[in-house]
């Protein structure tokens, strides 16, 4: 399943069951979410998402971390600009 924006509580509950996480975190921040790819293979969508997920990383828009049971993706700090720019003029902002 996916994982969005986190409470720092939650980190904390992470790091003591010995998962790394850092405080302040980019989950904390909605910059960073882990997506467990097995969860998309029993609906037949694992590899699509996964070339999704590597073409917007080979873009430059997002880091893309392979942890094993989950991706951790965070938004590529260079790509933060233009892609508020494009978020503000879909939303009409």
């Amino acid at each position: 399943m996916t994982s969005l924006v986190r409470s720092a509580e939650h980190q904390y509950r992470l790091r003591r069951l010995g998962y790394a996480a850092m405080l302040p975190s980019g989950h904390c921040l909605g910059y960073s979410v882990d997506v467990e790819l097995a969860w998309f293979e029993r609906f037949g969508a694992r590899d699509t998402l996964a070339e999704l997920l590597l073409a917007r990383q080979e873009s430059g828009e997002l880091n893309v971390i392979d942890e094993g049971q989950a991706w951790h993706l965070c938004l590529a700090p260079t790509a933060r600009r233009r892609l508020r720019r494009a978020y503000e003029a879909e939303m009409g902002i």
